[in-house]
């Protein structure tokens, strides 16, 4: 599915999730996406008069609410694309309720409102809590598109190497095919190299440059690389991928100008067969801070030399080298599979086809599950391969990061050899495939290769578990908040009003989009036991926020400032906290600063009858309140201390309790009242004709 497919699927999706018209239009406020709108009509013209009205539509930063007209909202949101085009995601339109009278009466007196006017049933009439959702949903659906343009960068770039890979494989055993074709199209393909070239090893250290794309060909060919000298002759002594930038002014450079080439940024990688270095795949930009891709300069590296040992092969009449249809299929197939066991069972048949191994298996970490490991295998017998499997295990998945990429020769207990090849990307390990083989000389001709299918393996790998990640954790967070509303109501509300707490309050102190997840997930998460998440969850931010938590409970300390806020917010909707915690929780800056955010931002609207006294008792006393909502004394107490407008540790001080017992009664008294927040306990308590006392 192509990205505009996929970004008009998730458009019409969240138009129908809000019941709002949605669209994307660039910065000409021309329609970049179909007009999303759940209800028929006359979008289209409703749509151009909503964009064509909104103000200053460029100077737009982040999601915010525009009024086009007076009360008439719409919301909007910046997007960049790949190719840092600027667009706005468009969504309308909204009044708010309790100013949806004086809306209508202006759009009736004033003629830039006829047109709106006419159109008012498509205006969506909204409470304010109604409106914070609403925009925080739309600020999900730009952030998602925003990833998926981002994503769609580096999948372009994913398949611009598949398709280097799978030309330089289709064409490998062309008679026509040479190293010089090879360079050219690496050239070409990468415009921002003015040359590349190939010094091939020729005895002892002498090096010669035998392949050449660029200007001075005819002047370069033939120059020798002596060991040590220059960067090429460095790389020969290191025997490591070098890049150099800014090096106009470096003496070295003096050499090349000789040859009419003035390169401002230059790499230099080892070609290897086997642990030999056979040659060096060089090339320079003009452009001074050039940043060359290793990924890519090391797979041409083993292409070269795969091909370097087929022309070996050819030479000595060798024809068990790997054909064309083979490497072709392999490839191909590679970029199509959607399953991670299938790509190692691709490269378990690979390796074996290649190496004519005994045997094949391929020890590979599960996706979304931590520390475990399992093992895939052909030709191999169960017993020996546990024993096997647990051994293989220590020695590569120890280290998280992985510098080297180049497999290694190892003997088991029975003296059988194996070829140990990781699958790897960005230095992360996925996996190691062992193959079982007679000799190392029988190997090494190969190594090149198996090392950029290592690779090519790490990447299929790494693309599927992030487009899996990106989906499940969200998939369960939502099944397990359906199992609350189910099973445990209280638990269920307790988790929705926190969540809408963390959603307004993060904005406020600055947190960013990766940390707020983590907190709404968590919102809900904590109400399950750790066992339970142990292994489900794959996103990190949550993961860790989640495994901050449960020390802390542990630990009755909290030392994160985002394990704070959780705590900060889950006592704030009734849930039970140890006295050690709550006291250092109520003790932080933070919960200062959560409070005057409260204060701030709450409002409520209540009607108070006057001159009907039926609508009313007036006079009504302490004990007739406490006998209609059967409270006890200490409650009765309590709440008459919240009318005098003290907070929880004022109440404690007064009447001689601790912290935690005040909002024990206070959790009580609200479930009586049927009300969640103090304000509406007040509200509702004068509704009911209470007269305080003067005490």
């Amino acid at each position: 599915m192509g990205v505009e497919k996929t970004l008009q699927n998730l458009q019409d999706g969240y138009a129908h999730l809000l019941d709002l018209m949605v669209v994307l239009v660039d910065e000409k406020r021309l329609l970049k996406t179909k007009i999303s709108y759940p209800k028929k009509g006359n979008e289209e013209f409703l749509a151009q008069q909503m964009i064509a009205s909104i103000p200053a539509l460029t100077k737009i930063k982040s999601t915010i609410y525009v009024d086009v007209l007076p009360g008439l909202k719409v919301l909007a949101a910046p997007i960049i694309t790949n190719s840092q085009e600027r667009l706005y995601l468009i969504g309308g339109m909204l009044v708010e309720d309790e100013i949806f009278d004086a809306l209508k009466k202006y759009l009736q007196e004033h003629k830039e409102g006829a047109v709106f006017l006419h159109n008012l049933q498509s205006v969506k009439v909204v409470s304010n809590d109604e409106k914070a959702r609403i925009l925080a949903t739309f600020q999900q659906l730009s952030s998602s598109i925003q990833s998926l343009y981002q994503n769609q960068v580096y999948v372009d770039a994913f398949q611009n190497k598949i398709l280097n890979a799978k030309w330089a494989v289709e064409n490998i055993t062309d008679e026509r095919f040479n190293l010089d074709v090879l360079i050219q199209q690496f050239k070409n393909l990468n415009p921002d190299l003015s040359f590349v070239g190939i010094a091939v090893h020729k005895e002892e250290e002498r090096y010669l440059i035998q392949h050449f794309a660029g200007q001075s060909m005819d002047r370069v060919l033939g120059i020798e690389v002596a060991l040590g000298e220059g960067f090429l002759g460095q790389v020969i002594m290191t025997e490591e991928y070098s890049y150099w930038t800014h090096i106009q002014e470096d003496p070295r450079l003096v050499t090349y100008r000789k040859y009419g080439l003035s390169p401002r940024s230059l790499f230099c990688q080892p070609i290897k067969v086997g642990n030999q270095t056979k040659g060096l795949l060089f090339g320079g930009s003009e452009k001074e801070e050039e940043l060359f891709d290793p990924v890519d300069i090391s797979i041409l590296a083993s292409f070269i030399g795969v091909f370097m040992v087929q022309q070996r092969l050819k030479e000595s009449s060798n024809h068990h080298f790997l054909q064309l249809s083979t490497f072709n299929e392999i490839f191909s197939v590679m970029t199509k599979v959607n399953n991670v066991k299938r790509v190692l069972y691709i490269l378990i048949d690979m390796g074996m086809n290649i190496l004519s191994g005994s045997f094949a298996c391929v020890l590979f970490k599960e996706i979304q599950v931590q520390n475990k490991l399992s093992l895939l295998s052909r030709g191999m017998k169960n017993e020996q391969l546990s024993q096997y499997g647990r051994d293989l295990g220590k020695r590569h998945f120890s280290n998280k990061l992985v510098e080297k990429t180049e497999g290694m020769f190892h003997e088991l207990t029975n003296g059988e050899l194996v070829y140990e090849m990781p699958i790897t990307f960005r230095s992360e390990l996925f996996g190691v495939l062992s193959i079982g083989i007679r000799s190392k000389d029988e190997v090494k001709p190969y190594i090149p290769f198996l090392s950029s299918l290592g690779i090519a393996g790490g990447i299929s790998i790494y693309l599927l578990q992030k487009e899996l990640a990106q989906h499940s954790d969200e998939k369960l967070v939502n099944l397990l908040t359906r199992l609350l509303e189910k099973n445990e109501r209280e638990k269920y509300r307790q988790s929705v009003e926190a969540r809408k707490l963390v959603a307004e309050f993060a904005k406020e102190i600055g947190l960013n989009a990766q940390q707020i997840n983590a907190l709404e997930n968590a919102c809900t998460l904590i109400f399950y036991e750790q066992e339970i998440l142990q292994d489900a969850i794959s996103d990190k931010e949550t993961m860790e926020l989640m495994q901050h938590y449960y020390q802390a409970q542990e630990w009755k300390k909290v030392e994160k400032h985002l394990v704070k806020l959780l705590f900060i917010i889950l006592e704030r909707v009734g849930e039970k906290l140890a006295q050690p915690l709550q006291q250092q929780i109520q003790n932080d800056p933070l919960y200062k600063t959560f409070e005057e955010w409260e204060a701030r931002n709450y409002m409520t609207e209540i009607e108070i009858p006057f001159g009907q006294e039926n609508d009313m008792e007036l006079g009504v006393g302490q004990e007739e309140i406490k006998l209609k909502l059967n409270l006890s004394n200490r409650e009765m107490e309590v709440l008459h201390q919240v009318l005098k407008g003290l907070n929880n540790r004022e109440i404690a001080q007064s009447l001689f309790i601790s912290d935690h017992t005040v909002k024990n009664h206070m959790t009580n008294i609200l479930q009586k009242l049927g009300v969640t927040d103090r304000s509406q306990a007040i509200a509702k308590v004068y509704q009911m004709g209470y007269t305080p006392q003067n005490s």
